[in-house]
């Protein structure tokens, strides 16, 4: 069922997945799924992973699908924002975890509010395969019951949450001690990003019915208004090993899907390459106006709640 780990400091939201795709005995595991959305609107930031179904029969990744939930919704605060994912996910899912083991999807999101600070939300689905019954919960996180009071800073989900949270709690402790002093800008992003894909490689190696894969990525985000710190990022990893080669995720911002943009840019600068590296050719392409609104005009822009 995966592994989802998210981490609030002050600063800096954090969140892992692995990246394993599992087909149950009918075909071989993949490990190149992408198990997040970013969304930032006109008074957050935050990031949407989950565990539970990987893709649907179809090969619709639930990131992709919340993206296209999200696109054209701009002009809202986040909450507001998130519950639309929270009701898309109730009408849509279901049907779709039937044919999963467990029939649970949840996605965890931390995130940063304006004058409010770190939040954490879950969005559960769970259908009882005996039952058909459907449970449903939309949800912020909080250390106590207290109004405004602070968010939970560590979440687990998934079925490598399981080894982690069976471990003795030292290892939360250093976490967080190295959240903070990433923080005050004395240990790197990476540093931070090494020791969270570390985690995900031991989830792995410790999880027997293999449903986390070997390779995961980590994401970050800042708090608005943070200058003194490096900007967001991402890094993939297979094992402990950094990779290369950076998937894209899908990213709406705003009620703009930045995913969509980066993604025609990208065929167009493969166009390039296809005939020819030729920095007159590439920096000409960007010039072109017409051709770069022409394509962006084919991107769906209006929002699509349908889980195909």
């Amino acid at each position: 069922m995966t592994l989802v780990l998210c981490a609030l400091s002050r600063n800096t939201l954090w969140v892992l997945t692995d990246r394993r795709l599992s087909y149950g005995a009918a075909r071989p595991p993949v490990d190149d799924a992408i198990k997040m959305t970013t969304l930032e609107t006109l008074d957050g930031v935050g990031v949407l992973a989950y565990a539970g179904l990987g893709a649907t029969a179809a090969g619709t990744y639930p990131s992709a699908w919340m993206s296209a939930v999200l696109r054209g919704r701009g002009g809202l605060p986040f909450e507001q924002t998130l519950g639309f994912v929270a009701d898309a996910a109730t009408k849509e899912l279901p049907r779709h975890l039937r044919r999963i083991p467990g029939g649970a999807h949840f996605i965890l999101v931390p995130a940063f509010i304006k004058d409010v600070g770190p939040r954490l939300y879950s969005i559960d689905n769970v259908l009882d395969p005996a039952t058909g019954e459907h449970r449903f919960r939309y949800t912020r996180h909080q250390r106590s019951t207290e109004a405004n009071a602070p968010a939970v800073q560590l979440a687990l989900a998934g079925s490598g949450a399981v080894h982690l949270a069976a471990k003795p709690p030292s290892w939360a402790r250093r976490l967080r001690s190295t959240l903070k002093a990433n923080d005050k800008g004395k240990v790197s992003d990476l540093h931070v990003a090494d020791a969270l894909a570390a985690l995900s490689y031991e989830c792995y190696e410790n999880t027997p019915d293999g449903s986390v894969g070997p390779r995961s990525i980590v994401i970050w985000r800042r708090r608005q208004g943070v200058n003194q710190l490096p900007g967001s990022a991402h890094q993939s990893y297979t094992g402990r090993d950094r990779d290369t080669d950076m998937p894209v995720i899908p990213s709406v911002a705003n009620g703009l899907d930045v995913s969509a943009i980066v993604g025609v840019l990208m065929g167009m600068l493969d166009g390039v390459h296809a005939n020819g590296f030729d920095s007159a050719a590439m920096g000409s392409m960007f010039e072109d106006v017409e051709e770069i609104n022409s394509r962006l005009a084919e991107t769906p822009s209006d929002p699509d709640d349908r889980l195909r």
